[in-house]
């Protein structure tokens, strides 16, 4: 009786952080980013006028949408089913997805116009791949290397990693026409931070999957997409 009450007793201080810091805490923190979404997106909306003002809408349109599903997913997240919680891979879980953020704040070069078009259109491809990765991903996701079920439907029948991807992509796009050198240092850290989420996640999934995964990784490519080839890797 004793045991089973301090098992209980775990179990609930689990449970109380999980609910705080794994769930109440990042969607908070990711709700601070829906809100400043929304007053950008009431201002450029009125402004818009050419082209590229409607592609910027656009692009603050598939934000907005990305942050909120990371608000409702982190609120509703299925339980793990393995992890690599080591503190360097925390630090650089972490650390690596906000340095993509802090480029953005970082002083910047010389305003190059001619990659101002490339770069909206880079970042808005970038971002509609992350958002359909979520949409497929949903209660699955994870800042750190955790897994919770195996997903291969929609995006992730053509790369393994269609979110990492496309975060990817919308930071060079962000980055590209303005970024000086230390925003572009910020940027090579974030897209090197985002290569090894990519190979400690497939260690997690090949753990907790062992019977499902390796056969995923053989036919799906991890990085870029590659429809003609099922069985391709890269």
């Amino acid at each position: 009786m004793v045991a089973a009450g301090v098992g209980a007793e775990r179990r609930t201080g689990a449970y109380w952080r999980d609910l705080v810091f794994g769930r109440v805490l990042p969607a908070l923190f990711f709700s601070l980013f829906v809100a400043d979404q929304v007053l950008q997106l009431s201002e450029t909306f009125q402004s818009a006028r050419t082209f590229s003002d409607y592609l910027f809408v656009l692009r603050q349109v598939l934000a907005l949408s990305y942050f909120t599903m990371l608000v409702v997913l982190y609120s509703t997240r299925l339980p793990q089913r393995g992890t690599d919680h080591r503190l360097g891979v925390i630090l650089v879980a972490f650390t690596g997805t906000f340095s993509a953020l802090l480029g953005t704040f970082l002083p910047g070069g010389e305003r190059r116009e001619w990659l101002v078009l490339p770069g909206d259109i880079l970042a808005t491809i970038g971002l509609i791949y992350s958002v359909w990765g979520l949409a497929y991903l949903r209660r699955s996701f994870s800042i750190t290397p955790e897994a919770r079920r195996l997903v291969t439907g929609g995006p992730y029948r053509l790369s393994r990693h269609p979110v990492y991807l496309g975060e990817i992509a919308t930071a060079i796009g962000v980055n590209l026409a303005t970024a000086g050198w230390p925003g572009a240092l910020a940027l090579v850290y974030f897209v090197g931070a985002e290569l090894l989420r990519m190979r400690w996640e497939e260690g997690v999934l090949a753990k907790a999957f062992p019977a499902d995964y390796p056969a995923y990784a053989d036919r799906v490519p991890r990085y870029f997409p590659n429809p003609f080839r099922a069985g391709s890797k890269s």
